[in-house]
């Protein structure tokens, strides 16, 4: 009876032990979770400000969404304000001509990228980082690039004064659009300059992407040779997809309703223009 109770007792340790133990593994797991679910809290927009220098530095922290909605890409760039002056003192200084409306604007747009391209690997480098941590195909690496730009919140900019209130507007601007480096400095950019952007970064990048526009419907988006299906231009022997990029969700070959006249679409600036104007100017 004596040997029954004393096996019964140490039984009674045993189970109290492993109890604690499993216990406190649970707990582990359980702040782990806590952690995680932190990183995501952390892995938020904002933006800091370096004010103890004239040359003002802006940090800028983004968040969105993978087209999948089952998680997020986060990254971080900086950028001075003396880069922010050049770009803008170079887009006040443009002069445009051409015999088309397509023309008139290929000159602005590639001016723009053209100009702002060296100053951009900071981007590059963050969004080349974030491929390389999640192992991305040259399609969903595309579709980073262009759902970084997405996210960011639609604003006008026009040439004259505001006049809708829709969306916050940026009144004043020559020709209607920001530069690059400006666009990614105030977070405030319309279609063709986001397009102007996407075009600047794609290429580097190696692929072809092509700025389309629409006098009619007063519009502009890119325009890329990826496996897709849908709304296409064919150019050169190749389908490049119309891709939107003032809304998030927006896949290649997908035409918002109400811009969905392929015909109204015209190509203003490619990806081979490069070539051509070096060698011409």
């Amino acid at each position: 009876m004596k040997r029954l109770l004393r096996l019964l007792a140490i039984l009674f340790v045993i189970y109290s032990a492993l109890s604690f133990i499993i216990g406190l593994i649970g707990s582990i797991s359980t702040e782990g979770d806590y952690y995680d679910y932190d990183y995501e809290e952390l892995c938020d927009e904002y933006s800091i400000a370096d004010t103890l220098q004239t040359n003002i530095r802006l940090t800028h922290f983004r968040s969105w969404n993978k087209y999948s909605y089952d998680s997020v890409y986060c990254l971080s760039y900086a950028l001075s304000g003396d880069d922010v002056t050049s770009s803008n003192q170079f887009r006040n200084a443009l002069r445009s001509q051409g015999d088309t409306y397509e023309n008139y604007w290929r000159n602005v747009y590639y001016d723009l990228a053209t100009h702002d391209a060296d100053i951009l690997s900071f981007l590059q480098d963050s969004l080349q980082q974030l491929a390389t941590q999640n192992v991305l195909t040259r399609n969903d690496f595309a579709k980073l690039i262009v759902s970084f730009v997405q996210d960011i919140p639609y604003n006008y900019v026009v040439p004259g004064p505001c006049e809708r209130n829709d969306h916050p507007c940026r009144g004043n601007e020559k020709f209607g659009i920001l530069a690059p480096v400006e666009f990614l400095y105030t977070l405030a950019g319309d279609c063709d300059t986001r397009s102007v952007l996407l075009y600047a970064v794609l290429k580097h990048f190696g692929f072809d992407p092509l700025i389309m526009i629409s006098n009619e419907y007063r519009h502009a988006m890119i325009a890329i040779d990826l496996p897709a299906s849908g709304d296409h231009v064919i150019h050169k022997g190749k389908k490049f997809y119309f891709w939107e990029t003032t809304n998030t969700g927006w896949l290649p070959g997908m035409l918002p309703p109400g811009t969905n006249n392929v015909a109204y679409w015209k190509i203003s600036l490619d990806h081979e223009y490069q070539a051509f104007a070096a060698s011409a100017r």
